[in-house]
């Protein structure tokens, strides 16, 4: 205990000496990402009036996400039944608002209650609970069982779900905001708190890698020294594990799925820049820079995949060992307007990558960082 608190101290006094964003700093935009959704033609066209889509969102309410998960492993997760509706709910949501559908925002509404008031996820097993399970790529194994990937779904699935409520929050009335907001306190307790400072040692991957759940509650509470707090840990935890040339501490060097996973972390920076850009944060040079060569690299691996997979890490690594057949040497597919952010944030212009530009859904919301970057061009 003596050396924990040792360690949070001093990672307390390096972030304090660091630290250049204020509170004061810190303007709240209406809707996370937006100060006003406007309709917008990339997040496609799903509504509520669709009978098939409608039920296939209310398929949230009875959701048994343990069960589901349990289908998975190491490598793979079935978590289209969770994913895939509340990214189907978050598009129709966004189209009721940018359209002012009267109609469609009290359906979203209806949904936003009863997902609240059935507790789903809360279920789930959380981030104190893990300790006791075997870690994921147990002995190197793709094949076993993966906790983690139950809480992180369920993580930034609630993430996404708290996107919506902020998108609907001006809709609610005193009885409904408060049904929904118990919900999301609850949930914040088990699934964002816990896991909101974490110091990782490995990787950077969705949702900037917790820090966006952690402005997306800052945004629905109007907790500006949260949101301060979070820029200023994430800035560190993003210049600490992005390597001087770009490449990303474990996701670029996952075997076969390397680039894979470093356009993963990559998208994920890059809409958490950009999220920190909008909200007033002062981004530190040397992340920007850190981003930038990241970006870099991820067009080496595009036109020169040999090149790019012969850095070699120094590391321990277990969650590497696909078979080739298991390969995905590609732009990630869900970082669906990556090439959009990285103009953006570093200038650069993404090369073009086949395989990806026929993989990546054509319209939606980007689950990685729970907004479609196209919408803000």
């Amino acid at each position: 205990m003596k050396k924990i608190l040792l360690t949070l101290f001093g990672i307390f006094l390096c972030l304090s000496a660091e630290a250049k964003v204020k509170s004061k700093d810190i303007s709240f935009p209406k809707h996370f990402y937006t100060d006003k959704i406007k309709s917008c033609s990339y997040v496609g066209g799903e509504n509520f009036k669709s009978k098939y889509k409608k039920a296939r969102i209310e398929s949230l309410i009875s959701l048994d996400w343990m069960s589901e998960w349990a289908l998975g492993n190491s490598r793979s997760v079935n978590h289209q039944n969770l994913t895939g509706p509340m990214t189907s709910f978050a598009v129709a949501t966004h189209n009721a608002i940018g359209n002012n559908d009267k109609e469609d925002i009290d359906v979203a509404k209806e949904i936003l209650i009863k997902i609240a008031k059935a507790n789903v996820l809360l279920d789930t097993i959380g981030k104190e609970e893990l300790k006791k399970k075997p870690k994921c790529w147990k002995d190197g194994n793709p094949e076993a069982p993966c906790w983690y990937h139950a809480y992180e779904f369920a993580r930034d699935a609630f993430t996404n779900y708290l996107i919506i409520a902020t998108y609907l929050k001006d809709n609610l009335n005193d009885k409904e905001f408060k049904t929904v907001n118990k919900y999301i306190k609850k949930m914040h307790k088990k699934f964002i708190k816990p896991d909101a400072f974490y110091d990782e040692d490995k990787g950077f991957y969705a949702m900037g890698n917790g820090g966006i759940p952690n402005l997306v509650f800052a945004n629905w509470t109007n907790d500006k020294k949260l949101a301060a707090k979070e820029f200023n840990f994430r800035f560190y935890q993003i210049d600490k594990l992005f390597y001087e040339d770009g490449y990303i501490n474990n996701n670029s060097f996952r075997g076969f799925r390397a680039l894979w996973y470093h356009s993963y972390g990559l998208n994920s920076a890059l809409g958490y820049v950009y999220l920190a850009n909008l909200w007033g944060a002062e981004v530190p040079d040397t992340v920007i820079n850190k981003i930038t060569k990241a970006a870099e690299v991820l067009n080496l691996g595009i036109t020169d995949y040999e090149s790019f997979s012969s850095r070699k890490y120094d590391g321990e690594q277990k969650n590497n060992q696909y078979k080739k057949h298991n390969a995905r040497k590609h732009t990630h597919q869900d970082a669906l307007a990556i090439d959009t952010l990285m103009e953006i944030v570093t200038g650069i212009k993404l090369e073009k990558d086949i395989t990806y530009l026929a993989k990546r859904p054509m319209y939606g919301i980007d689950d990685l960082i729970g907004f479609n970057a196209n919408c803000i061009k």
